[in-house]
C-alpha cells in the first residue's frame, strides 16, 4: 500500500495489537479465471517456534465455509507456486476538520489505521487438528463458550468441522500504516486528539487511543 515514511509503523508489537483489536480481516487472492475475490473472515495470530536463524515465526488462523471455492483457489495457486495471499485489517477510521489545524489554509482529511499481511496459506483440514484450531479461535474471542464447544454432541461437532475449512496464512512480510496526523504539529495533533477523546464517536475514541498509545 501507499506507505508515506511519517505513516508507516515498523514495530510489530503494534501491529499485532491492532490485528488483535481489528480482527476481521479481508483474505484476497484470485479466484479460477484470476480475477481477484475477498473473503470476510475473523483471524487469530499464533506464534510459531523460531526459525534455523532463532528469529520468531507468526502465523494467522482462520477457517472458511466448505462450500467457499476460494480455500481451493488460494490453495492451487500456491501450491503451483503462484504470488503470495494478502490479508487486510482495517478501521478505526475518522473525519479530521481543519478546524484542528493552526492555519485557515488547509483542508479535511481521514485518518485511519491498517494493517497488511502477505503470506504462504497451509490448509488445515484433519479433524483434531481443526478441532484445536477452533479452540484456539474460541480462547481468543470467547473463552466462556470453550466449556459449551465441549459439551455439544459428538455427531453435531463432527457436522460443523466438517463443514469448514480450517488454515494457517504462515507471515511472509507485513506492512502497517498507522494515518494520525504525525505530519502535523503537536500542538494540532492535541487539539485533534483531545476532541476525539472529550466528545468524539467510539471509532474517534479508539483512535485518540492510539495517539496516545503512539506518544503522538
Amino acid at each position: 500500500m501507499y506507505q508515506p515514511a511519517h505513516f508507516r509503523c515498523e514495530e510489530f508489537a503494534h501491529a499485532r495489537r491492532f490485528m488483535a483489536e481489528q480482527p476481521l480481516a479481508l483474505l484476497v487472492g484470485p479466484d479460477a479465471q484470476g480475477e481477484s475475490f475477498g473473503s470476510h473472515l475473523p483471524l487469530s495470530l499464533l506464534e510459531l517456534p523460531a526459525d534455523a536463524q532463532g528469529q520468531p515465526a507468526w502465523c494467522l488462523e482462520g477457517h472458511m465455509a466448505r462450500a467457499n471455492p476460494h480455500w481451493a483457489w488460494l490453495a492451487g495457486l500456491l501450491q503451483a507456486g503462484g504470488p503470495q495471499v494478502l490479508a487486510v485489517f482495517s478501521g478505526p477510521g475518522a473525519y479530521v476538520s481543519p478546524r484542528h489545524y493552526d492555519s485557515l489554509q488547509n483542508v479535511p482529511t481521514w485518518n485511519y489505521m491498517a494493517v497488511h499481511v502477505y503470506g504462504e496459506l497451509e490448509l488445515v483440514d484433519e479433524a483434531e487438528s481443526k478441532d484445536a484450531l477452533l479452540k484456539r479461535l474460541i480462547a481468543s474471542h470467547e473463552p466462556a463458550y470453550a466449556e459449551q464447544w465441549r459439551d455439544l454432541s459428538p455427531d453435531y461437532q463432527q457436522r460443523l468441522l466438517g463443514a469448514i475449512v480450517g488454515f494457517r496464512l504462515h507471515i511472509r512480510r507485513w506492512e502497517a500504516k498507522f494515518k494520525l496526523s504525525q505530519n502535523r504539529s503537536a500542538a494540532e495533533r492535541q487539539r485533534i486528539r483531545a476532541a476525539w477523546s472529550e466528545g468524539g464517536q467510539p471509532r474517534e475514541q479508539e483512535l485518540a487511543a492510539w495517539m496516545d498509545r503512539l506518544g503522538l
